[in-house]
């Protein structure tokens, strides 16, 4: 069968199994033809299906967006009859994210398609490793990857790509030329936030002022910064709490509506505090946060001297 529909809210998993078909059916050298169905009709899908291509002898044509909206009555009673006797010479693919198949005509049609379904609930881990099942990657870039793009899938598999690309010739790739490459995403001050943590409770003054000196690169306020640190330090208290009593990882971000990646990181930082130390950590940065509203504090130096009164 030669017909396909793709379920998957990822465009880019979207397109790398569009990719994936053109190549398992021999496409390699087919036309292609896209059609954005919310703007394109049907019909005219159907009708370039049953033209003969004079440039090629095989075509490839691509419906995205299929969605009830654009499959009434008319449409699938053209869509059944040519699934019925398809051109053989055409490979023809649909995707969706949102298609209500309760209706009795669609699934009908869909029932003369091959169905892919695509989890995007997959753990990032396995995507990652997925991509670049042909290369050698040390374990450490897998875990920058993750930290970076964990939250934003479609970037995740656009940067992997990127990284592939440049290291094609020897499909070899260290951390070192990773983390040189791959550009850290403005809006994850949280691994910061992490890292400024870990050696506030490590007793690192060195490290804690560089770390805290490039979250400063990222332009963040001071009272967002104590905002970040209050907020992570009440995480880590309340998944201290939940690991004690054996929840496992992921019905501790369940619990607590965080994504998984998150907990990870905080699982890390549970080892290093007591739950009175948090307490009297969150009581102290909602000290600061007072004085400095206050005027008691100037807000330029309060962090610095946080930290080097770390004992």
């Amino acid at each position: 069968m030669n017909s396909y529909l793709i379920n998957s809210s990822s465009i880019s998993l979207i397109d790398k199994k569009i990719n994936e078909l053109i190549n398992e059916n021999n496409y390699n050298e087919a036309l292609i033809n896209n059609y954005d169905l919310e703007e394109d009709s049907i019909t005219s899908l159907l009708e370039d299906a049953d033209t003969i291509s004079f440039l090629t002898p095989t075509k490839v044509i691509i419906g995205k967006n299929l969605s009830n909206n654009n499959l009434n009555d008319d449409s699938l009673n053209y869509l059944n009859k040519y699934l019925d006797n398809p051109n053989e010479n055409v490979l023809l693919i649909f995707t969706t994210n949102k298609l209500d198949t309760r209706k009795k005509a669609i699934k009908e049609f869909i029932s003369k398609l091959t169905s892919i379904n695509i989890d995007t609930n997959i753990k990032t881990k396995d995507i990652i490793k997925e991509i670049f099942k042909d290369y050698k990657v040390e374990y450490q870039v897998i875990s920058l990857i993750e930290s970076y793009y964990s939250d934003n899938l479609e970037r995740l598999i656009n940067e992997c790509e990127k990284l592939k690309l440049a290291y094609i010739d020897d499909k070899n790739i260290t951390y070192k030329e990773a983390i040189n490459l791959l550009v850290k995403p403005l809006n994850r001050q949280d691994n910061l936030t992490f890292d400024l943590i870990r050696f506030i409770a490590l007793k690192d003054k060195r490290e804690a002022l560089t770390t805290y000196q490039e979250m400063l690169n990222y332009d963040i306020e001071i009272y967002a910064l104590l905002g970040l640190l209050e907020s992570q330090y009440r995480l880590l208290y309340q998944v201290k709490i939940l690991n004690k009593k054996g929840i496992s990882n992921n019905d501790i971000a369940s619990i607590l509506e965080v994504h998984p990646f998150r907990i990870k990181k905080t699982l890390e930082l549970i080892r290093y505090y007591s739950l009175k130390e948090i307490r009297k950590l969150i009581r102290n940065l909602a000290d600061i946060d007072f004085k400095i509203k206050s005027g008691v504090y100037e807000n330029n130096i309060i962090i610095d001297l946080l930290i080097l009164n770390i004992k």
